[in-house]
């Protein structure tokens, strides 16, 4: 392979991370809507509260978005430095800042804000990196 043709794999293969990883931050949100809907649950509700969750349609959304994404995910680490794949992760954080901020009204300081900015600058970074080998 050319010097262009494994760039553009590893560009490739970045997108398909971020889509992933927006996946994740889908089914953390579904999750918690789900949740919201339920009044939330208890590890004490045993078996009864197991199957309450099964039955919530967007908890089972929640999961779906996270069974597909661990799919996507396998094949970015199959094709990515696992120092460059990994960090990427933080980028949750990014996406369910906002999502806690929009979605569910959450109220997000300066601190949050600058931790956010922090990770999006270390993610730049490692793309970055891993774009120009």
């Amino acid at each position: 392979m050319q010097k262009t043709e494994v760039r553009s794999a590893v560009v490739g293969t970045i997108f398909l991370g971020l889509f992933s990883i927006m996946l994740l931050s889908a089914g953390q949100t579904s999750l918690k809507f789900g949740l919201n809907s339920i009044g939330g649950v208890s590890l004490a509700d045993g078996v009864a509260g197991l199957f309450k969750l099964l039955q919530t349609p967007w908890i089972v959304v929640g999961f779906a978005c996270y069974g597909l994404s661990s799919i996507l995910w396998l094949d970015v680490l199959s094709k990515l430095d696992f120092s460059l794949a990994f960090p990427m992760v933080g980028l949750t954080y990014v996406f369910t800042l906002l999502i806690g901020r929009f979605f569910f009204g959450e109220v997000v300081g300066w601190e949050r804000m600058l931790g956010v900015a922090f990770i999006l600058c270390g993610v730049f970074f490692l793309a970055r990196s891993g774009a120009s080998g």
